[in-house]
């Protein structure tokens, strides 16, 4: 069965309803080219208009029963069209957000969600100043065309997170982010989703924003062997990748890493 999944690279601005309109034309594109899903990116939700002073939450959240995500679900169930999404998830317990991912199946229901764990403190930028850490790793959830893993953004760094997810059966890892530009990031962005999907033997697709300056986009589609699906550039666009599942079994017969795992080496414990 051929899974075609659509990868919106976009523009978020600061007003959550903008987005949430911006949301809507992906979601009628890509169920006009009969997409099974549509990925957004980390952030989709909102970004500030300006960097925010050190230790300020990040403004502009909702509980995840408030106007973005319902919103969300509505395009969902209107499209029949499965949907994951960025968002900024508030809760009353902490002024600092979570920095949420989103699943939402076509029938319109909240599946799943993912709070970012790995947050990126790092190359002098704190994103811990602004969010607190999920606690718990995604684990990966059954659909009609596949079972789906999910990571956002600089998880990617983390082999681990992607690793135990293939092991729990995920076809599709799905890497929702908001990757930095700057020296030798987009060879970083390429050769991380390249890696996770050559050691895992599953389709990785990262959907990345896109902000002049300050994301550089270039999402992209990566097959279980790491050969490129396809790429964006660096402009808002939505592509669609048509991903044959029979490819996954193929490729972990011919290289089953996954099967020749000696744990008796790798664990710690």
């Amino acid at each position: 069965m051929d899974t075609r999944i659509a990868i919106a690279q976009i523009n978020a601005s600061s007003d959550p309803q903008q987005n949430l309109r911006t949301a809507a034309r992906m979601a009628a594109e890509a169920a006009q080219k009969q997409a099974h899903l549509l990925m957004l990116p980390e952030y989709t939700m909102t970004y500030p208009d300006h960097r925010l002073p050190d230790g300020v939450p990040f403004p502009g959240g909702q509980p995840l029963d408030g106007p973005f995500v319902s919103g969300l679900r509505e395009l969902a169930a209107t499209h029949r069209l499965w949907i994951t999404c960025g968002v900024i998830e508030q809760t009353p317990d902490d002024p600092r957000p979570y920095n949420t991912t989103v699943v939402i199946s076509d029938q319109g229901e909240l599946v799943a969600s993912h709070r970012k764990c790995q947050l990126y403190d790092a190359f002098s930028y704190r994103e811990s100043d602004h969010f607190r850490p999920g606690m718990s790793r995604f684990t990966p959830i059954q659909t009609p065309f596949g079972t789906l893993g999910l990571i956002v953004c600089y998880e990617l760094r983390y082999p681990e997170l992607a690793r135990l997810q293939a092991i729990e059966g995920a076809e599709f890892l799905l890497v929702t982010a908001a990757f930095v530009c700057g020296k030798q990031k987009a060879q970083q962005w390429h050769t991380l989703l390249a890696a996770r999907a050559v050691e895992n033997g599953c389709f990785v697709l990262g959907c990345n924003h896109v902000k002049p300056k300050v994301f550089l986009g270039e999402s992209a589609a990566y097959a279980p062997d790491g050969q490129t699906i396809m790429e964006c550039g660096d402009t808002p666009e939505l592509m669609v990748v048509t991903c044959d599942r029979s490819q996954i079994g193929m490729v972990r017969e011919s290289c089953p890493v996954l099967r020749q795992r000696r744990e008796d080496l790798y664990s710690l414990k």
